[in-house]
């Protein structure tokens, strides 16, 4: 049933388009982070050693905030949104769900799914598997609820990485913050030197990094509350409720999955490929005791 759906060659090659889409806005992403990281610091660094630098500098960092204010952020949206329209086209075949044209608008266009899926292939040597996106043990389950489980591990996953990112990224500020100071003060700045020379070009860096802090964080708070509403109703579901009741909650559900994917900032590679094996072990492991957990209520084999 979901096994053999996600693993279909149409539903690999949505995610490998989604994966693709992300996979540019994460390098949008990266560029302003550089732009506003490691060169707004050495600028910064230059200005330090050498004050005539001072004007340039400011002047850098206006520029730097305005083209991601008015290009790089908004690219970097269109992105996100057509990656959330595949992943919802994924998830709305495979888990048997109508799609919902007034909240998701209208289906990825094919043409942009196998252009995204062949640049994909470029890289896939060097990225997690696309297979059993889902755990395959929700097999054993009604549709209705292995639906349940699969939107579970959905908002369990997503909510414990971007978790996980936050802190790391305020870890990154607080040390870059402390490390500027000190070689400012080591340079003999004063209080306004420091604000013109030091605080201003690196104003795009923090700001994105402290932006990034707090979307992650309101993201993960929002997909922990939803994982509340899906263990709410799973235990309607098991507890006998209607199958079309929790047909139109799961439906529910999925469109507010699919605004927080397509709301929320990326994640680096990186941390996904670290976390993902433990992560896929702890998912399969919960997937199974769901699994048992509706056996026994529903008294299945």
């Amino acid at each position: 049933m979901v096994e053999t759906a996600q693993n279909l060659p149409l539903q690999l090659e949505r995610l490998a388009a989604q994966r693709q889409l992300y996979s540019t806005a994460k390098t949008i992403f990266a560029w302003q982070v550089i732009l506003g990281g490691p060169v707004a610091l050495l600028s910064a660094l230059v200005a330090v050693f050498d004050p005539s630098y001072k004007a340039y500098v400011a002047i850098w960092g206006i520029a730097v905030t305005c083209s991601d204010a008015f290009w790089l952020t908004p690219w970097q949206r269109r992105l996100k949104d057509s990656a959330a329209r595949v992943q919802e086209a994924f998830d709305c075949d495979v888990l048997q769900l109508p799609w919902n044209k007034v909240k998701t608008g209208k289906r990825p266009e094919p043409e942009l799914i196998d252009e995204q899926a062949r640049s994909y292939e470029k890289r896939a040597s060097s990225m997690p598997s696309l297979r059993n996106w889902y755990p395959p043990a929700v097999d054993a389950l009604p549709l209705h609820l292995a639906r349940l489980v699969c939107q579970r591990s959905n908002c369990w996953w997503d909510a414990k990485q971007r978790r996980r990112y936050a802190a790391v990224l305020l870890g990154v500020i607080i040390v870059v913050f402390l490390i500027v100071f000190a070689l400012s003060l080591r340079g003999g700045l004063t209080l306004e030197s420091f604000v013109l020379t030091v605080a201003a070009p690196l104003s795009p860096a923090f700001v994105l990094g402290l932006r990034q802090f707090s979307e992650h964080r309101e993201s993960a708070t929002r997909l922990e509350k939803l994982k509340d509403h899906v263990e709410s109703t799973w235990e309607n579901g098991i507890g006998g409720a209607p199958v079309d009741a929790v047909t139109q909650a799961s439906r529910a559900l999925q469109d507010e999955i699919f605004e927080n994917r397509r709301k929320s900032p990326t994640v680096i590679d990186a941390l996904f490929k670290r976390l993902r094996t433990s992560y896929e072990r702890q998912m399969n492991r919960a997937a199974d005791e769901y699994v048992q957990q509706a056996k026994h209520a529903l008294r299945l084999k």
